[in-house]
């Protein structure tokens, strides 16, 4: 089945809200981002530290950020709260470790960083240990005009060993594969 084109009306509707996403302008520089990988050596010294703001330093003024269950930060400020947060809380004394790295260069100005990682030590609501998280991080990053680069989106999602998708089950998100497992 084909999707059916938006009508002009709704059309109209979505160029008017595609023009409210008016971006700050980038900062002249110079950022802590020398190149597009070094953004994964400065995030995991930052968490390691649990310091939110060299964190948020990392970010456009207006960046996005998602995190792994689909809460939406749209700037520095929200992203440096939101880490804060979790610093003083859940991931008070863990580690963050990333386990693969790879960048994507779409031209001379902008990269796409993809990074596998894992977690340590993060606390559950009872304040004891959890186990260890995996999950992918992608970066798109922007080179300015001093030569260094800065994040302006990013979006993390843990890893579902054994899943294929997710499927809501009685109200909760739920891990799921397909897949039959071998007899």
């Amino acid at each position: 089945m084909v999707p059916k084109a938006p009508s002009t009306g709704r059309l109209k509707q979505l160029k008017k809200l595609a023009a409210l996403g008016q971006r700050l302008p980038l900062p002249d520089g110079p950022t802590p981002i020398k190149a597009p990988l070094d953004v994964a050596s400065r995030f995991t010294k930052a968490w390691n530290d649990g310091d939110a703001k060299a964190i948020s330093e990392l970010f456009a003024e207006d960046a996005d950020f998602v995190n792994v269950v689909g809460l939406w930060w749209t700037s520095r400020r929200s992203i440096k709260r939101a880490l804060k947060r979790g610093f003083a809380e859940w991931f008070r004394g863990s580690t963050f470790t990333i386990e693969k790295l790879t960048q994507r260069l779409l031209g001379p100005d902008a990269a796409l960083v993809l990074a596998r990682w894992r977690i340590e030590g993060q606390l559950d609501p009872d304040g004891e240990v959890a186990g260890i998280r995996r999950g992918l991080a992608t970066v798109a990053m922007q080179r300015l005009e001093d030569g260094t680069w800065l994040c302006v989106s990013c979006h993390f999602t843990d890893i579902a060993p054994a899943a294929d998708t997710n499927l809501v089950v009685g109200g909760v998100v739920t891990p799921t594969s397909y897949l039959t497992p071998p007899a």
